[in-house]
């Protein structure tokens, strides 16, 4: 194994474990102990880690923040100027004629004042609010499960929903979050509208996390996806330093 693969899974391990300890990483690798330890200060110069007695853990400061559920309506506005830019960014990837995936991000609503070059597409998505958004724009095919409507975020739930998502190709799928975590992934504080996201996901050829730099560095109570699940991410320039090196690290190409 080359030494950038085994660099990946030890900080994989340390993110989601807490630690990792040389002499159990030596046996998994088969390769000498000192090996381990230049592997362990390698990582530790580019990422929030320190080196302990006989292996490595998280920085002590390092805390995510629990995130809770707001409404559609309050996400639209919250930093607004970096969701357009991003919206802006991701736009530039739709080519006309493909189908596009948005789910309940406030982010990815923005997309679609980006698109009017762009048609013909369809747009599948989970979200009434941005369904009824796409719907006014001529050369848009929208397609949105049936199922019960969630009042704050706007998002159809229920088995219904998720066997009809299952049915579609999709080339791009766009990724709203919340909560954007190293240790824990792509979270979300609602469980009913898990489900959905990830039939998206499954349908997708491409997937791209869409959000601006106040969501990393979060974390919600239940896991969406990996970050690695991503092919890219689409973000503003502040996003963190250990963070931008943790996604050269999978090889996710940042935008």
């Amino acid at each position: 194994m080359l030494s950038v693969e085994r660099q990946k899974f030890i900080l994989d391990r340390i993110y989601k474990k807490g630690s990792v300890k040389v002499s159990e990483l030596s046996k998994k690798f088969q390769v000498h102990e000192e090996t381990i330890r230049r592997d362990l200060k390698s990582l530790a110069s580019q990422y929030n880690i320190e080196l302990i007695y006989g292996g490595a853990c998280l920085n002590s400061g390092f805390n995510d923040t629990d995130v809770k559920e707001m409404a559609f309506s309050a996400k639209r506005s919250k930093n607004s100027e970096e969701k357009i830019i991003i919206a802006k960014k991701a736009a530039a990837l739709i080519n006309p004629g493909e189908t596009i995936a948005l789910n309940s991000g406030s982010t990815v609503e923005y997309i679609l004042d980006f698109i009017r070059d762009k048609l013909p597409l369809n747009i599948v998505t989970i979200n009434v609010n941005i369904a009824a958004k796409a719907a006014l724009i001529d050369g848009i095919d929208v397609y949105l499960p049936g199922g019960k409507v969630r009042n704050k975020s706007g998002t159809v739930i229920g088995p219904g929903s998720i066997e009809y998502l299952k049915s579609f190709s999709i080339d791009k799928y766009f990724v709203g979050s919340s909560a954007v975590s190293l240790s824990k992934g792509i979270c979300h504080p609602i469980l009913e509208e898990i489900d959905s996201n990830r039939a998206l996901f499954l349908a997708a050829n491409k997937s791209y996390l869409v959000c601006d730099s106040s969501k990393i560095g979060k974390t919600a109570i239940f896991k969406m996806f990996d970050i690695d699940d991503m092919d890219a991410c689409i973000i503003d320039n502040e996003l963190p330093d250990d963070f931008k090196n943790y996604l050269s690290n999978l090889k996710i190409t940042i935008i």
